[in-house]
């Protein structure tokens, strides 16, 4: 898999370089069609997609599985500029496409396709209508402990399969809760860009969120999987709050 999707990457590149002065044009995929902009980040934007044809007929790949009947007619269509990436990021995203085809979980945000042209990297998402967690929070101030245990509940249920594989998610914060509406929501844990396994002899790389980071990994400490613990933490203490982070709450309020 790791092969295959850094060959992909590897032709896209080539291309950019000879056309390296040209603008790309926007985001197009001939089975989609593009709605609103749901976000934008550093190397890329994310689009509301409608699968508009049937993608049956297309070869088969191992990058590729076909949404089932199943699926929401809706996906969340990210669009990566290329062109913007360096090797560090290039790696992420190796590294999330890769976890996301090894997972799956009804609280994790599912990956439907993966492809490319010469402008854009694409990654077809499950569509959830909720937005993430931050605008969940900011809209009701704080939650109630009734409401906000069952929001824990299914994060641990993640958590567990992440434990069995040997994974830590390593940044986990709001922005990456996804929900799957606003009334009654179910939670979709998202972005497994610095996510990794972690040996029994545990790991020491700087990875994640400053606000909801484990301090073994701010000291540089050898630290395991239970760094993930830590984020949750301090996702808790914020919906319960709505400060921030319980990292914010020590820092300003000297606590």
């Amino acid at each position: 898999m790791i092969i295959y999707v850094r060959y992909c990457l590897f032709h896209v590149n080539i291309y950019s370089l000879t056309n390296r002065c040209e603008t790309p044009a926007a985001p197009s995929l001939p089975d989609y069609a593009f709605g609103e902009k749901l976000g934008a980040g550093s190397y890329g934007i994310v689009y509301k997609a409608r699968l508009v044809s049937s993608i049956q007929s297309r070869p088969s790949s191992a990058a590729y599985s076909p949404p089932s009947t199943a699926s929401p007619t809706f996906y969340a269509m990210k669009c990566i500029n290329h062109k913007a990436l360096t090797k560090t990021t290039e790696d992420l995203l190796i590294n999330q496409i890769k976890l996301l085809k090894q997972i799956k979980h009804e609280n994790i945000v599912e990956m439907h396709d993966f492809r490319w042209d010469e402008n854009y990297i694409y990654i077809v998402m499950e569509y959830c209508a909720g937005g993430d967690m931050s605008t969940f929070i900011r809209s009701r101030q704080q939650l109630t402990e009734a409401r906000a245990r069952p929001f824990v509940q299914q994060i641990a249920k993640v958590l567990k399969l992440l434990n069995e594989k040997g994974i830590s998610h390593m940044d986990l914060k709001p922005e990456n809760i996804i929900l799957t509406s606003s009334d009654r929501p179910i939670l979709k844990v998202a972005d497994f860009g610095v996510a990794k396994h972690i040996e029994k002899q545990g790991s020491q790389s700087i990875r994640g969120t400053l606000t909801h980071m484990a301090p073994e990994i701010l000291s540089s400490s050898p630290y395991n999987n239970r760094v993930d613990l830590w984020s949750v933490g301090a996702l808790l203490f914020g919906i319960s709050t709505a400060l921030v982070s319980f990292f914010f709450r020590m820092t300003f309020l000297n606590v």
